[in-house]
């Protein structure tokens, strides 16, 4: 049996057409297992100046690790 170019044209179609499904399953996989990870560091990155801001204003209040004495 001998392939005519319209075989290989309908064989390429469905071999696309599945590489294509593959494909877009692979990236829903792949945006689904990264969607948390980059949520943390989001959430790493904001709490990080929270914690900066907070960091400054207690050094303000004890410079060099030491209470201040007011008269």
């Amino acid at each position: 049996m001998v392939l005519t170019t319209t075989d290989l044209k309908q064989i390429e179609t469905l071999l696309d057409e599945k590489l294509d499904e593959k494909l877009t399953q692979f990236k829903s996989d792949l945006y689904n297992k990264i969607d948390p990870i980059l949520n943390e560091v989001t959430t790493a990155r904001d709490e990080r100046v929270l914690i900066e801001n907070r960091l400054e204003k207690l050094e303000e209040l004890h410079p060099n690790g030491a209470h201040t004495l007011q008269s």
